[in-house]
């Protein structure tokens, strides 16, 4: 990538907030995109864990999906979104109007998406992962219910399914120069 298309995104973006389904690579992907362009990695699942004392798994044993939802909106909506940062949010942040209305403010929302058997292909411990689902919900019927609420919150959808991380990287970083680079005068989120 060229120095001027960074310098680009700089003076555009103000920060950059990553969502998508557990596997889609919103960590990974995330650390890479900040370390590019010289900006702030937050990870929220890492914060809820550390608030919390124990891993997302853990809470949702002992208190269930509804209540790691809460933690995550509790931590987004609290969350100060400094300029040139990306958030790598936890995949059920959707389910929060309040925190999706409050990170919308000062950041680029991306999709991160992938299908179902390149997202399980991606997950080794689906059963330990910590995904806020419905008991008993399937995978497939998670990532049906979440695709909608991500299409709706996303600014950018860039598809993660089959790139490489560093691939992914510079897809999120182009499509995101293109966006940038739109007249978006009268579109509302």
């Amino acid at each position: 990538m060229r120095k001027d298309f960074f310098s680009e995104i700089n003076e555009q973006c103000e920060s950059i907030a990553l969502i998508g389904m557990p596997g889609s690579g919103k960590s990974t992907i995330g650390k890479l995109l900040a370390k590019s362009l010289g900006w702030q990695f937050i990870d929220t699942d890492d914060q809820i864990q550390l608030q919390a004392g124990v891993c997302l798994q853990d809470i949702l044993d002992q208190s269930g999906y509804l209540f790691l939802r809460e933690l995550e909106e509790t931590a987004l909506c609290k969350m100060l979104i400094r300029r040139r940062t990306v958030v790598a949010t936890g995949g059920s942040a959707v389910y929060s109007q309040k925190a999706m209305s409050h990170i919308s403010r000062n950041t680029t929302i991306i999709y991160l998406q992938a299908s179902v058997p390149i997202l399980l292909n991606r997950i080794d411990n689906l059963d330990n992962r910590g995904i806020a689902c419905k008991p008993n919900q399937t995978f497939e019927d998670l990532f049906s219910e979440r695709s909608l609420l991500y299409q709706k919150y996303s600014d950018l959808c860039v598809d993660c399914g089959k790139s490489t991380v560093a691939q992914t990287v510079a897809k999120v970083s182009s499509q995101l120069y293109d966006y940038l680079r739109t007249d978006r005068s009268d579109e509302t989120r």
